[in-house]
């Protein structure tokens, strides 16, 4: 059993899943938030940048000190922009021993995380245009075991679900245009579309709306009830990233078809034309024709599952694609 050290956003309660999962692989794991999640925080960093470096300098420090002595075999980071590079130095002066290994599901276009690097015996991305510009791994994004567990006999009451926020006008107007083409030529539609209360007042002022809006996140219990009664799904582009988002993953892991605006879907091992259809420019025409026809290629998605993407990061050398 090796011990593992892992300080990462707790984004959606993933961290608990890489956690579990990092578990079954046979290693113990202790977990940090890469930032303190306390309301004092949260509200020093929206109203006071310094105060809140501050806070989080001191939070890290108690991190570090709390890890010494511990004998760590590794130490994983899931983004580490947030750590000043003092506090990284000092770390891997605790342990100097440990692998220090980063991963990042985020792009360059988000954060900037090269000034980092340096602090890192392996670095890997979500992001296959990142990973070779930078001469990095590039590893997928995952699906958690209950998406491989969905009800696969439970009737579908929908044909296409979307789930994703919503931080733009031209996000909003494009989910706009699909809905309206799924109503005309018979479609059923089911939305979530998590808006900021500034993005939720910019759609009030603008005068448009759609079904789903709100300022809610969901479970993972709710996004797979919407998957499992959902003939498919629709990815939104992300223009500021080439990596497939984790519900591109999820979907496909759980069976379910995948409209996508990613052109490079096409290239990948795991494309079928049964499972995939990529539009261009909101052209969804063959929409129907796709939804209406089974899936009956076979493909590994276990090859996506956490337990898979973990033992990639903590148990392998080198990094590749699943």
């Amino acid at each position: 059993m090796s011990r593992i050290l892992f300080i990462g956003i707790n984004y959606f309660a993933y961290a608990k899943e890489i956690c579990a999962a990092l578990e079954r692989l046979g290693h113990a794991v202790d977990y940090h938030p890469i930032e303190n999640a306390g309301f004092a925080s949260k509200t020093a960093k929206k109203f006071a940048g310094g105060a809140y470096a501050r806070r989080l300098a001191a939070y890290h420090d108690r991190v570090i000190a709390e890890s010494a002595g511990k004998g760590y075999d590794t130490i994983l980071f899931i983004q580490c922009h947030h750590m000043q590079h003092a506090a990284l130095e000092r770390l891997r002066a605790l342990h100097p021993q440990a692998r220090f290994v980063l991963y990042n599901w985020d792009s360059l276009g988000t954060h900037d995380y090269r000034p980092w690097l340096d602090h890192f015996d392996h670095a890997a991305t979500f992001d296959p245009a990142d990973a070779e510009a930078l001469g990095i791994g590039y590893l997928p994004l995952f699906a958690i075991p209950r998406f491989f567990a969905i009800d696969h006999a439970r009737p579908m009451a929908q044909d296409l679900y979307f789930v994703g926020a919503i931080g733009t006008l031209h996000r909003f107007e494009a989910l706009e245009r699909l809905h309206a083409f799924c109503e005309a030529n018979g479609l059923t539609t089911r939305f979530h579309l998590k808006c900021s209360p500034v993005m939720q007042l910019t759609l009030l002022r603008e005068r448009k709306s759609l079904p789903g809006v709100t300022g809610k996140s969901l479970s993972f219990d709710q996004i797979v009830d919407m998957l499992e009664a959902s003939r498919g799904t629709f990815d939104f582009a992300n223009h500021r990233q080439s990596g497939y988002t984790m519900r591109l993953i999820e979907n496909m892991c759980a069976g379910r078809k995948i409209v996508t605006e990613n052109p490079r879907i096409l290239d990948e091992p795991f494309y079928r034309d049964d499972r995939f259809l990529l539009v261009d420019g909101h052209d969804f025409s063959q929409v129907p024709e796709f939804l209406a026809r089974p899936i009956t290629s076979e493909l590994d998605v276990h090859a996506f599952s956490i337990d898979s993407w973990a033992r990639q990061l903590v148990e392998r050398e080198k990094v590749t694609a699943a």
